[in-house]
């Protein structure tokens, strides 16, 4: 007959208090920190709405260009200018020197003792030293030849007198040059107002008729 063992009643109770203790020590520690309020937290970025208002433009008037700046733009008002070295008067046709060597025709357009200002090709105004501008044999291109007759007229008018001008729809007005500048002048109209002028737009009154 096989005898009976008891088992001491301790041993089941310590597995089931190991069991307990293992069991315990997987689940999440219960921390006493407090809950962050809703102000405490940081607050999220939000993106910017643009806004629903209408921009407001500027109800100012474009700025009117002055006297000063038609001045300018026309080279600067020519008030007792040394006389420029002989053969470089306004409308003379030159050559002028380029920085590399090369020449290119050219007309005076203005010109004192120490600068000259010439139209090349008809379109390109450089300002140049007298150093640079040599005489010019040959026949001149004819587009050079009309600018040379119309920069001497020009160069021939003064302050004060009476002149005609093109418009820009090839109309010819009268005015009075009020200010000669280096590449036309400053007209004043008879009704008052004061245009600028580009010098191969401008004649004396006496000859304004043959010159359109």
């Amino acid at each position: 007959m096989a005898k009976k063992i008891n088992l001491p009643v301790l041993a089941r109770g310590a597995a089931k208090n190991d069991s307990n203790r293992k069991s315990e020590s997987e689940r999440p520690k219960r921390t006493d920190r407090p809950e962050a309020k809703k102000s405490d937290r940081p607050e999220a970025k939000t993106r910017s709405r643009k806004s629903d208002k209408p921009t407001r433009r500027s109800s100012r008037p474009p700025k009117k260009p002055t006297l000063e700046d038609a001045r300018n733009r026309l080279g600067g008002r020519t008030i007792d200018e040394d006389a420029p070295p002989v053969g470089m008067r306004p409308g003379s046709i030159v050559r002028v020197v380029a920085l590399g060597g090369s020449k290119h025709p050219a007309v005076v357009v203005f010109a004192n003792s120490s600068e000259v200002h010439v139209l090349i090709d008809g379109t390109k105004l450089r300002r140049v030293r007298p150093a640079q501008v040599d005489s010019f044999s040959g026949e001149a291109p004819a587009l050079l030849a009309k600018i040379s007759a119309d920069a001497q007229v020009f160069g021939g008018l003064s302050e004060g007198l009476p002149v005609r001008y093109a418009d820009d729809v090839g109309g010819l007005l009268a005015g009075r040059l009020l200010e000669k500048c280096r590449y036309g002048a400053l007209v004043v109209r008879d009704d008052g107002a004061v245009v600028a002028v580009g010098f191969r737009k401008l004649w004396p009154a006496a000859t304004a008729a043959g010159a359109a």
